[in-house]
């Protein structure tokens, strides 16, 4: 759920954008210059790079095929203009009979993207827009390093001195905002292209607030039951909740994109993602304020947690089940902790998540750690829905083994002590020193007293979740009815089942019988 964000309202036309470093097997890192005209519905984009005959585009993200299709008409040039010819020898792959240095094309965005996937890849309407760079421009001939984001693998240039600069001419009246730093001529200078995200628009809503020492930009477009600042009310709530956890934050400055989903996606749905430091959340309206800020807070919760896992830590390779699934029920977590969730409802939650777990296909199949290497094929049942319970599980027994003096939260913080990125690697896309994801979570999950045969039997192993079985020793009860899974407190409770409960938010003060006997 990989995680909140804000775009707003386009109209028709220009936008102008230099930036990026690509690199050749011949030559070392050289900035490349890039233009992009944004017109109606698509982009014009031109600009020099470092001499290359191979020129490819990004035709796969994140569960999106075909990406590359919407590049048209790519010319390249050496450094005299004079044309080069090159032909496409697979998708996204072009090939010159000699080094190019100069490029031109064209971006079709007029393809409406799915509704998961509108906060994943670049699109225009003829109100609003989103520039992803990372499926823009033209990737480096030479990928050496592999980072996440989001962790979605990428492929980023090699450690340059010099950063990409991106510069943006807008018509008049248009704005565009991004979390990239400006210089004094008002360009961006651009650390890394696969994490850049431009929102662009006529009609966008610029706010900012500082939250424990970051500065959060908040960028909204459109119409809504809520307030900008109601928004940013709780989006600052939530990364007070998450700096609780890791007692600290993740960076020094962030952006969070909201938009509106498309017109015909039905009330509730929403698509988002969180880019290096950029979250992005498009959302359908909803007449309640109500209902939309509650809705709201669950893809916001999950998204803003993405900024210190795994966008903030230096570990590679498929631990999607960690960085997903446990931040599912993590972000679950803190609304309630904020009042945005009663406990019941979060219970009702984990329900519905073993409903679907039992009814996904080969959910048993592969462990959590295959799984996630499928999570874009046949595996995101099990990295989301089961690891979620899992999760749940894992915190149950850590707080149960610990007598409430350990938890899931504090192996968030010392995992994140571990890996953190520092801000040197911020700075510049560079090789960072890194461990495997899923051995460096299980190791921090295996540390904790007494849960060192968890890992193994519910991560590295196929297991089926008896969750009744499972739940009965905390004094929960899981009973079917029909289809659906109904989980609730079993009175009376031990002591310390009581005290674990209400560690996790279990409000049991008001109960009639409580208050009866005082």
């Amino acid at each position: 759920m990989r995680k909140a964000l804000r775009l707003r309202y386009i109209s028709a036309v220009f936008v102008c954008v230099l930036l990026a470093c690509f690199f050749s097997p011949f030559a070392h890192a050289q900035q490349t210059n890039v233009t992009i005209r944004v017109g109606v519905l698509r982009v014009v984009i031109e600009g020099t790079a470092a001499p290359s005959r191979v020129w490819s585009f990004r035709n796969d993200y994140a569960g999106i095929s075909e990406l590359a299709e919407r590049i048209e008409g790519l010319e390249l040039f050496d450094a005299a203009h004079a044309e080069i010819l090159n032909h496409k020898i697979a998708p996204g792959q072009f090939e010159a009979i000699a080094p190019a240095t100069k490029f031109r094309y064209e971006v079709n965005l007029s393809q409406t993207a799915r509704g998961s996937d509108a906060a994943r890849m670049s699109w225009l309407s003829k109100e609003r827009g989103l520039l992803m760079l990372g499926d823009l421009l033209p990737m480096p001939s030479q990928a050496v390093n592999r980072v996440t984001v989001n962790g979605d693998k990428t492929a980023p240039p090699e450690t340059t001195a010099e950063q990409p600069i991106v510069h943006l001419l807008l018509p008049q009246g248009w704005a565009a905002y991004s979390n990239e730093s400006q210089n004094a001529a008002g360009d961006y200078a651009i650390q890394y292209a696969d994490a850049s995200v431009f929102v662009i628009g006529h009609h966008l809503r610029p706010s900012r607030i500082t939250v424990s020492g970051m500065t959060l930009n908040f960028v909204s477009d459109g119409e809504w039951a809520f307030a900008d600042n109601e928004v940013l009310s709780m989006a600052a709530d939530v990364l007070k909740t998450h700096h609780a956890v890791f007692d600290s934050m993740p960076s020094r400055q962030a952006t969070l994109i909201l938009l509106p989903l498309n017109e015909t996606s039905a009330a509730g749905k929403w698509s988002a993602e969180t880019r290096g430091w950029t979250v992005t959340l498009l959302f359908s309206k909803q007449p309640s304020k109500i209902a939309a800020l509650a809705q709201l807070s669950v893809p916001l919760a999950h998204e803003l947690f993405h900024l210190w896992i795994p966008n903030g830590v230096r570990v590679n390779s498929d631990y999607d089940w960690f960085y997903e699934g446990f931040t599912v029920y993590q972000a679950a977590r803190t609304d309630v902790r904020l009042g945005l969730l009663t406990f019941q409802e979060f219970l009702t939650a984990i329900g519905r998540t073993y409903d679907a777990y039992e009814n996904a296909m080969d959910r048993d199949r592969w462990s959590l750690v295959e799984a996630s290497q499928r999570r874009w094929t046949t595996g995101e049942s099990v990295v989301y829905r089961k690891s979620m319970l899992v999760a749940f599980l894992y915190d149950l027994k850590l707080r149960s083994q610990s007598h409430g003096k350990r938890s899931l939260d504090d192996v968030y913080r010392e995992f994140f002590r571990l890996y953190r990125l520092s801000e040197s690697d911020k700075r510049v896309a560079a090789q960072v020193p890194s461990a495997d994801g899923s051995d460096a979570v299980i190791a921090a999950l295996a540390r904790e007293a007494g849960m060192r045969g968890f890992p193994e039997a519910f991560i590295r192993h196929p297991i089926e979740i008896d969750l009744p079985r499972e739940l009965s020793a905390f004094g929960i009860e899981v009973q079917r009815t029909g289809l659906r899974t109904h989980i609730a407190v079993r009175e009376p409770l031990t002591r310390q089942q009581r005290d674990l409960l209400r560690e996790l938010g279990y409000n049991d003060y008001l109960r009639p019988t409580q208050r009866k006997h005082g």
